[in-house]
């Protein structure tokens, strides 16, 4: 678990960095971009070396996580455009541009819960409960990782 935590950390540090400056060019966006392809490599790496798999459930839970987290990066897509959104808005962000970017922050987060919880029966076809249990404890600590470290780098509104 150790090495779990520091490549997610190795990985976080990278998305932050090139995310820090995420408005100023495009080749930033690029940097993202490419930063992101790593972290869903590395995030797949994490999930086979932490969820035990028989060849049968790993020859069927594969081709659907690759599904999952395609629709997971459809969101992701969504919280990169948010968080660009602000930051080229920053300096100059009204209550109603404020509020609107907290009811787009809160879709997301119901988009994210949908995806998971749609996801759950067709892996739960695949995973006894404790392994579904398992794989999705796996995921929310990627996704908290990888999202604390945004935050971090994220100003408090003025």
């Amino acid at each position: 678990m150790k090495r779990f935590a520091i490549v997610m950390f190795s990985v976080a540090t990278l998305l932050v960095g090139a995310g820090s400056s995420l408005a100023q060019t495009d080749t930033q966006t690029a940097v993202l971009e490419i930063s992101r392809a790593d972290i869903q490599a590395d995030r797949k790496a994490l999930v086979a070396a932490n969820l035990p798999l028989t060849e049968e459930q790993a020859t069927e839970f594969w081709p659907v996580y690759r599904e999952y987290r395609l629709e997971m990066d459809k969101v992701g897509d969504g919280v990169i455009a948010l968080i660009t959104n602000y930051a080229k808005n920053y300096a100059t962000l009204d209550d109603k541009q404020a509020t609107g970017l907290v009811k787009e922050f809160l879709d997301l987060q119901k988009n994210s819960g949908e995806v998971k919880k749609k996801y759950v029966g067709k892996f739960g076809k695949i995973l006894p409960g404790k392994s579904l249990m398992r794989f999705y404890q796996i995921e929310n600590k990627l996704d908290t990782i990888v999202m604390a470290a945004v935050a971090g780098e994220i100003p408090l509104v003025k």
